[in-house]
Protein backbone atom coordinates (compact mmCIF):
# COMPACT_ATOMS: atom_id res chain seq x y z
CA UNK A 1 0.00 0.00 0.00
CA UNK A 2 1.31 3.58 -0.97
CA UNK A 3 1.53 5.99 1.65
CA UNK A 4 -1.90 7.76 2.58
CA UNK A 5 -3.97 9.74 -0.26
CA UNK A 6 -7.51 11.10 0.12
CA UNK A 7 -8.53 10.08 -3.11
CA UNK A 8 -7.11 7.83 -5.46
CA UNK A 9 -7.88 8.96 -8.92
CA UNK A 10 -8.41 6.62 -12.03
CA UNK A 11 -8.11 7.26 -15.55
CA UNK A 12 -8.87 4.55 -17.87
CA UNK A 13 -8.32 4.91 -20.87
CA UNK A 14 -8.43 2.76 -24.54
CA UNK A 15 -4.78 1.57 -24.09
CA UNK A 16 -3.50 1.47 -20.38
CA UNK A 17 -5.12 2.91 -16.58
CA UNK A 18 -3.17 5.47 -15.01
CA UNK A 19 -3.64 6.00 -11.16
CA UNK A 20 -2.53 9.09 -9.33
CA UNK A 21 -2.75 10.05 -5.31
CA UNK A 22 -4.39 13.09 -4.69
CA UNK A 23 -4.04 14.86 -1.14
CA UNK A 24 -5.07 18.45 -0.45
CA UNK A 25 -4.94 18.82 -4.50
CA UNK A 26 -1.54 17.51 -4.23
CA UNK A 27 -0.46 15.02 -7.06
CA UNK A 28 1.70 12.10 -6.59
CA UNK A 29 3.48 10.48 -9.24
CA UNK A 30 1.45 8.97 -11.88
CA UNK A 31 1.60 5.07 -12.40
CA UNK A 32 0.59 3.34 -15.11
CA UNK A 33 -1.66 -0.65 -15.10
CA UNK A 34 -2.93 -2.86 -17.44
CA UNK A 35 -5.67 -4.51 -15.62
CA UNK A 36 -8.02 -2.57 -13.37
CA UNK A 37 -8.33 -5.92 -11.13
CA UNK A 38 -4.66 -5.19 -10.41
CA UNK A 39 -5.81 -1.57 -8.95
CA UNK A 40 -8.49 -2.26 -7.29
CA UNK A 41 -6.79 -4.96 -5.22
CA UNK A 42 -3.50 -2.33 -4.91
CA UNK A 43 -5.67 0.20 -3.48
CA UNK A 44 -8.65 -2.12 -1.24
CA UNK A 45 -10.69 0.28 0.70
CA UNK A 46 -9.30 3.36 -0.78
CA UNK A 47 -11.77 6.18 -1.88
CA UNK A 48 -11.47 6.68 -5.78
CA UNK A 49 -12.49 9.17 -8.21
CA UNK A 50 -12.42 7.22 -11.94
CA UNK A 51 -12.78 7.98 -15.33
CA UNK A 52 -13.15 5.54 -17.71
CA UNK A 53 -13.26 5.53 -21.47
CA UNK A 54 -14.74 1.67 -21.48
CA UNK A 55 -17.74 0.55 -20.36
CA UNK A 56 -18.21 0.08 -16.80
CA UNK A 57 -16.05 -2.66 -15.20
CA UNK A 58 -18.58 -4.95 -13.42
CA UNK A 59 -15.92 -4.65 -10.32
CA UNK A 60 -16.11 -1.44 -9.45
CA UNK A 61 -20.23 -1.78 -9.61
CA UNK A 62 -21.33 -1.26 -5.74
CA UNK A 63 -17.60 -0.46 -4.54
CA UNK A 64 -17.64 1.60 -1.50
CA UNK A 65 -16.36 4.85 -1.77
CA UNK A 66 -15.84 5.29 -5.47
CA UNK A 67 -17.21 7.98 -7.92
CA UNK A 68 -17.57 7.08 -11.22
CA UNK A 69 -17.58 10.39 -13.81
CA UNK A 70 -20.33 10.67 -15.70
CA UNK A 71 -22.69 13.21 -16.86
CA UNK A 72 -25.42 11.98 -14.29
CA UNK A 73 -23.28 13.48 -11.46
CA UNK A 74 -23.06 16.97 -10.33
CA UNK A 75 -20.38 18.89 -12.38
CA UNK A 76 -18.54 21.97 -12.04
CA UNK A 77 -19.46 22.94 -15.35
CA UNK A 78 -22.23 22.93 -17.40
CA UNK A 79 -22.49 20.64 -20.98
CA UNK A 80 -24.04 22.01 -23.95
CA UNK A 81 -24.08 18.92 -25.66
CA UNK A 82 -27.29 17.27 -27.31
CA UNK A 83 -25.59 13.45 -26.25
CA UNK A 84 -24.49 14.16 -22.77
CA UNK A 85 -24.53 10.24 -22.41
CA UNK A 86 -22.03 9.44 -25.13
CA UNK A 87 -19.85 12.54 -24.07
CA UNK A 88 -16.36 10.82 -22.97
CA UNK A 89 -15.89 10.98 -19.39
CA UNK A 90 -11.95 11.84 -19.88
CA UNK A 91 -13.61 14.75 -21.61
CA UNK A 92 -15.44 15.56 -18.97
CA UNK A 93 -12.32 15.82 -16.64
CA UNK A 94 -9.91 17.47 -19.14
CA UNK A 95 -12.64 20.19 -19.49
CA UNK A 96 -12.74 20.89 -16.13
CA UNK A 97 -9.40 20.66 -15.13
CA UNK A 98 -8.60 23.30 -17.88
CA UNK A 99 -11.38 25.40 -16.50
CA UNK A 100 -9.45 25.34 -13.05
CA UNK A 101 -5.89 26.39 -14.44
CA UNK A 102 -7.64 28.52 -16.70
CA UNK A 103 -10.85 30.32 -15.47
CA UNK A 104 -10.82 33.83 -17.48
CA UNK A 105 -10.37 32.18 -20.66
CA UNK A 106 -11.97 30.55 -23.45
CA UNK A 107 -10.46 26.79 -23.27
CA UNK A 108 -9.58 24.47 -26.26
CA UNK A 109 -8.30 21.13 -24.64
CA UNK A 110 -6.33 19.37 -27.36
CA UNK A 111 -6.28 15.69 -26.37
CA UNK A 112 -3.79 13.19 -28.76
CA UNK A 113 -4.80 9.97 -26.97
CA UNK A 114 -5.54 6.48 -29.68
CA UNK A 115 -8.06 9.25 -30.93
CA UNK A 116 -7.25 12.98 -30.91
CA UNK A 117 -10.39 15.07 -29.40
CA UNK A 118 -10.64 18.47 -29.32
CA UNK A 119 -13.41 20.55 -26.82
CA UNK A 120 -13.97 24.44 -26.47
CA UNK A 121 -14.94 25.08 -22.71
CA UNK A 122 -15.39 28.79 -22.59
CA UNK A 123 -14.79 31.40 -19.82
CA UNK A 124 -18.47 30.98 -18.30
CA UNK A 125 -17.84 26.93 -17.63
CA UNK A 126 -19.83 25.77 -20.88
CA UNK A 127 -18.56 22.74 -22.71
CA UNK A 128 -19.37 24.02 -25.94
CA UNK A 129 -18.90 20.76 -27.93
CA UNK A 130 -15.85 19.28 -30.06
CA UNK A 131 -14.25 17.24 -32.89
CA UNK A 132 -13.39 13.86 -32.66
CA UNK A 133 -10.65 12.28 -35.42
CA UNK A 134 -8.03 9.51 -35.99
CA UNK A 135 -5.24 9.80 -33.40
CA UNK A 136 -1.75 9.84 -35.35
CA UNK A 137 -1.14 5.98 -35.07
CA UNK A 138 -4.80 5.10 -35.86
CA UNK A 139 -4.24 7.39 -38.97
CA UNK A 140 -0.77 5.20 -39.85
CA UNK A 141 -2.58 1.67 -39.20
CA UNK A 142 -5.98 2.98 -40.83
CA UNK A 143 -4.36 3.42 -44.38
CA UNK A 144 -2.60 0.23 -44.42
CA UNK A 145 -5.72 -1.80 -43.25
CA UNK A 146 -8.07 -0.46 -45.88
CA UNK A 147 -5.43 -0.92 -49.03
CA UNK A 148 -4.14 -3.36 -50.67
CA UNK A 149 -0.25 -1.92 -51.03
CA UNK A 150 0.02 1.20 -48.57
CA UNK A 151 2.60 -0.51 -45.79
CA UNK A 152 1.80 0.25 -41.68
CA UNK A 153 4.37 2.51 -40.34
CA UNK A 154 2.66 3.19 -37.10
CA UNK A 155 5.91 1.30 -35.40
CA UNK A 156 8.90 2.43 -37.43
CA UNK A 157 7.46 6.46 -37.71
CA UNK A 158 9.93 7.73 -35.72
CA UNK A 159 12.81 7.10 -37.72
CA UNK A 160 10.93 8.54 -41.04
CA UNK A 161 12.04 12.09 -41.67
CA UNK A 162 9.67 14.38 -44.08
CA UNK A 163 8.30 17.88 -44.82
CA UNK A 164 5.17 18.56 -45.56
CA UNK A 165 5.51 16.87 -48.70
CA UNK A 166 7.01 13.32 -49.07
CA UNK A 167 9.39 11.81 -51.28
CA UNK A 168 9.05 8.24 -50.79
CA UNK A 169 5.77 6.38 -49.71
CA UNK A 170 6.40 6.05 -46.10
CA UNK A 171 7.58 10.08 -46.11
CA UNK A 172 3.79 10.29 -48.60
CA UNK A 173 2.46 8.71 -45.45
CA UNK A 174 4.47 10.06 -42.25
CA UNK A 175 3.22 13.00 -44.02
CA UNK A 176 -0.38 12.74 -44.22
CA UNK A 177 -0.61 11.64 -40.74
CA UNK A 178 1.85 13.75 -38.95
CA UNK A 179 1.48 17.28 -40.85
CA UNK A 180 -2.56 16.48 -41.25
CA UNK A 181 -2.70 16.55 -38.17
CA UNK A 182 -1.03 19.92 -37.15
CA UNK A 183 -3.21 21.41 -40.32
CA UNK A 184 -6.82 20.10 -38.47
CA UNK A 185 -5.26 21.41 -35.32
CA UNK A 186 -4.22 24.99 -36.85
CA UNK A 187 -7.22 25.28 -38.69
CA UNK A 188 -9.71 24.62 -35.80
CA UNK A 189 -8.04 27.05 -33.77
CA UNK A 190 -7.75 29.75 -36.98
CA UNK A 191 -11.99 29.45 -36.66
CA UNK A 192 -12.62 29.46 -33.20
CA UNK A 193 -10.18 32.48 -32.71
CA UNK A 194 -12.71 34.68 -34.37
CA UNK A 195 -15.31 34.21 -31.95
CA UNK A 196 -13.36 33.29 -28.90
CA UNK A 197 -10.88 35.96 -28.79
CA UNK A 198 -9.60 34.70 -25.30
CA UNK A 199 -8.53 31.56 -26.55
CA UNK A 200 -6.53 29.41 -24.74
CA UNK A 201 -5.15 26.16 -26.05
CA UNK A 202 -4.04 23.23 -24.03
CA UNK A 203 -2.58 20.40 -25.59
CA UNK A 204 -2.26 17.50 -23.52
CA UNK A 205 -2.04 13.55 -24.03
CA UNK A 206 0.14 10.47 -24.78
CA UNK A 207 1.10 11.85 -28.41
CA UNK A 208 1.10 15.74 -27.53
CA UNK A 209 5.09 16.25 -26.87
CA UNK A 210 5.00 15.17 -30.51
CA UNK A 211 3.64 17.84 -31.57
CA UNK A 212 3.98 20.98 -29.59
CA UNK A 213 6.91 22.74 -31.75
CA UNK A 214 5.25 22.23 -34.70
CA UNK A 215 2.08 24.40 -33.83
CA UNK A 216 1.85 27.99 -34.42
CA UNK A 217 -0.61 29.14 -31.17
CA UNK A 218 0.76 29.30 -28.58
CA UNK A 219 0.03 26.04 -26.19
CA UNK A 220 -0.12 24.92 -23.01
CA UNK A 221 0.94 21.38 -22.51
CA UNK A 222 -1.84 20.41 -19.61
CA UNK A 223 -0.32 17.86 -16.95
CA UNK A 224 -2.34 16.02 -15.63
CA UNK A 225 -4.85 18.07 -16.79
CA UNK A 226 -7.66 14.96 -16.00
CA UNK A 227 -6.35 14.46 -13.01
CA UNK A 228 -6.65 18.14 -12.04
CA UNK A 229 -10.31 17.60 -12.99
CA UNK A 230 -11.58 14.55 -11.52
CA UNK A 231 -9.84 15.85 -8.20
CA UNK A 232 -12.32 19.14 -8.70
CA UNK A 233 -15.06 16.94 -9.54
CA UNK A 234 -14.96 14.48 -6.46
CA UNK A 235 -14.43 17.53 -3.78
CA UNK A 236 -17.28 19.11 -5.63
CA UNK A 237 -19.39 16.28 -4.85
CA UNK A 238 -18.89 17.04 -0.91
Amino acid sequence: MDEKIEVLLVDVGNSSIKTTGAVGGTFQDTKTWTQLADVLDHYSGQPMMVSSVKKLDPNLEGRKNTTILSHKIPLPITLDYETPETLGADRIAAAVGAHELFPNNDNLIIDMGTCMTIDLLDKSGVFRGGIISPGLKMRMTSMSRYTDQLPDISDEWREIHSGELGKTTKECLFSGSFWGIIHEINGVIKTLSKDFTSLNMILTGGDAHFFESNLKAHIFAGSKIVQKGLYRIWKYQE
